[in-house]
């Protein structure tokens, strides 16, 4: 599929939820094995580790820890599945197999460009080397595996960059979450394009923490202290919000009804609010066109899959210059 197609958009409807309190407890980060799904939990007094689900919803144990982890922020998941996991209070990048072996640690704290301070998100680009917003040094930075670093990104543009993407043409995408934006900019560095400004209406932001992008060229932002994820299209325009749909996860279910006090309470609340996001913290999206939301505040995985056809130039008309909608 092309990023510069037109698509009909059908709907983004609502598909699973995964994870529950004590399982999934304020997931950070989420990444993908062959079977398995590990999601980067942090909080001070349920845990610091790294889950480890499946597609059914069944706790598959932990790996990591605080003997790896002081305060991890981020996680990469490589083609070999070893994980890779920012540390922000350690100044450094831990590497661990899927079994939770230790591989390998780089990063030293600093200003040079070699270093690290308060590191957050991680992306790969095409050559699985790690783009790395190196927060607090307000910049990204892009290294191998291994810690080598090639190249360094956004130094005068960016204040405090937290998630970060990359899409099929290797641009770069940075949540610029103390300016409130999202910064797009080419291989090489150069900035391309600015989405975002401070503020809690449609196509504004308050502190993104997030960024992810699809194979259509579609935008999606934890948009963190808004409690939403916003969807943009290619061109920054905004399309649509997403304010939380979530379902009962098969653990949530297996716990809920083995609780008749949680029961009672549950159907006393406004079940609204059982539904809604809360403190967003990271998006990602796969090839089969899932996003996927990190529900901090609510110790789960929020999850919708897109539903729309690519159109061809010859399939709809060219750009008109006073559009309106209508339905047929």
């Amino acid at each position: 599929m092309s990023m510069h197609n037109e698509l009909l958009r059908s709907g983004f409807p609502y598909d699973i939820t995964l994870g529950q309190r004590r399982v999934t407890s304020n997931p950070m980060d989420i990444g993908f094995g062959k079977k398995n799904i590990y999601v980067l939990c942090r909080n001070i007094n349920l845990g610091i580790y790294i889950r480890v689900i499946n597609w059914e919803d069944e706790n598959l144990g932990t790996i990591g820890g605080t003997d790896l982890f002081q305060w991890p922020t981020g996680l990469l998941v490589d083609s070999e599945e070893n994980l890779y996991v920012t540390d922000e209070a350690k100044h450094t990048v831990v590497i661990i197999d899927k079994e939770g072996n230790h591989l390998d640690t780089w990063g030293t704290h600093g200003v040079e460009k070699t270093q690290l301070n308060r590191p957050s998100g991680m992306a790969f680009d095409s050559n699985e080397n790690i783009l790395l917003s190196d927060t607090m040094n307000n910049r990204i930075q892009r290294f191998t595996k291994n810690g080598n670093h090639l190249q360094t990104i956004g130094e005068d543009v960016l204040n405090n960059p937290w998630g970060i993407c990359v899409d099929s043409e290797d641009n770069i995408y940075a949540a610029d979450w103390q300016n409130d934006r999202i910064v797009k900019f080419s291989p090489e560095g150069k900035q391309l394009q600015v989405i975002g400004s401070s503020g809690t209406e449609k196509g504004q932001l308050s502190r993104p923490s997030s960024v992810a992008v699809d194979i259509h060229g579609d935008i999606y932002v934890a948009d963190w202290q808004n409690d939403r994820v916003q969807l943009f299209d290619r061109t920054g325009k905004y399309i649509q919000s997403f304010y939380g749909d979530a379902t009962l996860s098969k653990s949530g279910l297996m716990y809920i009804m083995a609780n008749p006090v949680t029961l009672r309470l549950r159907a006393m609340a406004d079940f609204e609010k059982t539904q809604t996001l809360s403190v967003p913290m990271t998006v990602k999206v796969d090839r089969d066109l899932r996003l996927f939301i990190t529900d901090f505040g609510n110790h789960r995985i929020q999850v919708y899959k897109k539903d729309a056809i690519e159109l061809s130039e010859e399939q709809i008309a060219p750009l008109m210059r006073n559009p309106v909608l209508f339905t047929t």
